[in-house]
């Protein structure tokens, strides 16, 4: 049997980022500056990522994101997820997310200084807090924060930054 057209669901929205964790666990969060169009972002913290452009592979978005929001070079481990959501006006979006280790040349100082305020990594006792007081901009980077640390769990090493 085959499905039709009718059972597909157009998602005009796709963006991709990165996971970096360090030895214990930390995650590498970038937090928001609240660029004019967007300042109900600011002060909240994500993953390093963003919208995947016309042409772009979501691979090459989470390498560009990483070092554009984090001044980090990335090198793509494993694939952990895509997670369908949508924006505050209805609008869905699919996120991908990769573990990813730091590559050399890394600085983790945002190349967008207007959009990102800092860059650091987060331990998950303060993560945990930051989520609970509504601080972690979308659920998606609780859900691809878990993911990694079962990756990694699951792979015995230890991805650093």
């Amino acid at each position: 049997m085959q499905f039709g057209p009718e059972l597909h669901t157009p998602v005009p929205h796709r963006a991709a980022g990165v996971v970096v964790l360090n030895e214990a666990g930390d995650i590498l969060l970038v937090r928001e500056g609240g660029v004019p169009g967007q300042l109900q972002k600011a002060g909240l913290w994500h993953i390093p990522s963003g919208t995947v452009e016309p042409g772009e592979n979501p691979q090459d978005t989470a390498v560009r994101e990483a070092w554009e929001e984090a001044g980090v070079r990335a090198g793509l481990l494993t694939f952990l997820a895509a997670y369908l959501g949508h924006f505050p006006d209805g609008e869905p979006v699919l996120r991908h997310a990769w573990l990813a280790e730091v590559r050399p040349g890394s600085t983790f100082t945002p190349t967008v200084p207007d959009e990102v305020l800092e860059v650091r990594f987060v331990p998950k006792a303060e993560f945990d807090a930051l989520y609970g007081a509504g601080l972690i901009r979308m659920h998606h980077t609780k859900l691809f924060y878990e993911d990694a640390l079962r990756e990694r769990g699951r792979r015995g090493a230890t991805p650093t930054g």
